[in-house]
């Protein structure tokens, strides 16, 4: 049952029942030096009561705050939780041109090329970016703040300065805004996390997974806003742990080409033949080479079962011979935090104490990036005489944006919700949202459980309506 602490005027009135029912004593009235000292120590207990039950609270998680929260859930088994603290804002979103006369080349833009924006928040690239010969522009170039923080949160072409690259990029500019660079975790942000983690002690489970996925701190200090396991009831033991990090994870600067390998086949035999990993899909047939003398063995995908997201491909006994070579090639790898979160659901055997493991015996857990459901819409906009229209409808687009990319996979779109989060900028008087192109009221929309909604500010159509 609930503790409720006594008030002194409660504690009162049970002394002076107690007095007068077991002494002589009857002088209780107001004023009076019994009725004093009476009123002394019922505000004494009283106080006693409160420090127990702010002492008692303190051990809810619901209870306790800052740093008494911060204890609270280091205490919890086995291991505990810690705040998070803020993260880099990061994203597919950066688009670059070169010099349209110096096309005849492949370029390469290194890793760690910077770029910054106007109030001198800096990015830098997290992987080499390439444009191909004839090509003047690369597009969805993956840029990391290199700064912790909401501060690294930026709105279409915001980042448009190059700071260090190759002298043949003549312009930058970041064609998607970023949102998911965080500040330290509030109180409750950090209690919905150790409750989750509670239920993740099982380790093996959804919860457990999802749990890891969201609290893991990548190489570049970022991590997944959004995790959300999904079992196929129809292959027992497999499923698959769609993540988001509020940018376009599908962009083709999260894959790069693997890298190719092969064995000998020694004598007795192999069933397993191991290449990079994570793959992005399994691997086809017309991918894997098998020389046998001076022929080639034909493959199929009935032939073998592709682990893509461990690397390995398993080979019935017997179908690959001693002196075989066998060569995997011309796949794709994911790469960054989607691949370090794989491999932190795999564990390492040879490290143990660092990657332990998530995956319970005989199933199989593959990391994806969300697929986004992008969105169009028209809105009809109303606003205040004292306003200017374009940059009222300015900040309307960029604050729908922010909405929507903030929407978890599979989390539906009210338009109610986003009505209230327009009506609340400064010049906004009314706003309506249409079908595309239509005088039809826009739907709530729901998504399919993969996909996220997605818009961008260049999506959305204005007509003012005066």
């Amino acid at each position: 049952m609930p503790y409720i602490p006594k008030t002194s005027g409660e504690i009162l009135r049970d002394l002076k029942g107690s007095v007068l029912g077991r002494s002589d004593l009857d002088d209780i009235s107001a004023g009076s030096v019994m009725s004093i000292l009476l009123g002394s120590v019922a505000n004494e207990l009283a106080s006693s009561e409160r420090r127990l039950y702010n002492l008692r609270e303190s051990f809810f998680l619901n209870g306790a705050s800052g740093s008494d929260l911060d204890e609270r859930v280091s205490e919890l088994p086995a291991v505990g939780v810690t705040r998070i603290k803020n993260t880099n804002a990061s994203g597919a979103v950066l688009k670059l041109d070169r010099d349209p006369a110096l096309t005849t080349t492949t370029l390469t833009i290194p890793e760690g090329s910077r770029f910054r924006s106007a109030d001198g928040t800096t990015f830098a690239t997290t992987a080499d970016a390439i444009i191909g010969v004839g090509d003047a522009e690369v597009t969805n170039v993956h840029i990391s703040a290199t700064f912790p923080g909401k501060e690294g949160n930026k709105s279409v072409g915001d980042i448009y300065i190059i700071e260090n690259a190759p002298s043949e990029i003549i312009s930058a500019r970041n064609t998607l805004a970023i949102t998911n660079g965080l500040d330290e975790e509030t109180d409750q942000e950090l209690r919905e996390r150790a409750y989750l983690y509670l239920n993740s002690l099982n380790r093996c489970q959804a919860s457990s997974i999802e749990y890891m996925a969201s609290s893991f701190i990548g190489s570049s200090n970022d991590r997944f806003r959004y995790a959300k396991m999904y079992e196929d009831v129809n292959t027992p033991g497999y499923s698959e742990l769609y993540v988001d990090d509020g940018s376009d994870l599908s962009a083709d600067s999260m894959k790069r080409a693997g890298v190719s390998s092969g064995i000998t086949v020694p004598a007795g035999g192999a069933i397993i033949v191991p290449h990079e990993a994570p793959a992005v899909a399994p691997i086809a047939p017309n991918s894997i080479t098998i020389t046998r003398g001076a022929g080639q063995i034909n493959v199929t995908t009935a032939d073998y079962t592709s682990i893509h997201e461990r690397g390995l491909l398993y080979f019935p006994e017997g179908f690959l011979q001693s002196g075989d070579v066998v060569w995997v090639q011309n796949y794709e790898v994911f790469t960054g935090l989607i691949a370090e979160v794989q491999r932190e659901i795999e564990g390492d055997l040879n490290n143990p104490d660092r990657l332990t493991g998530f995956r319970a015996a005989g199933t199989r857990i593959v990391v994806k990036p969300v697929t986004p459901a992008t969105l169009n819409l028209d809105m009809s906009l109303i606003s205040s005489t004292a306003s200017d229209f374009d940059i009222v409808a300015r900040d309307v687009k960029v604050a729908i944006a922010a909405f929507v990319n903030n929407l978890a996979p599979g989390e539906p779109l009210y338009i109610s919700q986003l009505v209230d989060a327009c009506v609340a900028i400064s010049g906004v008087v009314d706003i309506k949202f249409y079908e595309p192109r239509s005088d039809v009221r826009k739907d709530n929309v729901f998504p399919a459980l993969k996909k996220a909604l997605r818009i961008t500010e260049a999506s959305i159509s204005t007509t003012p309506n005066n």
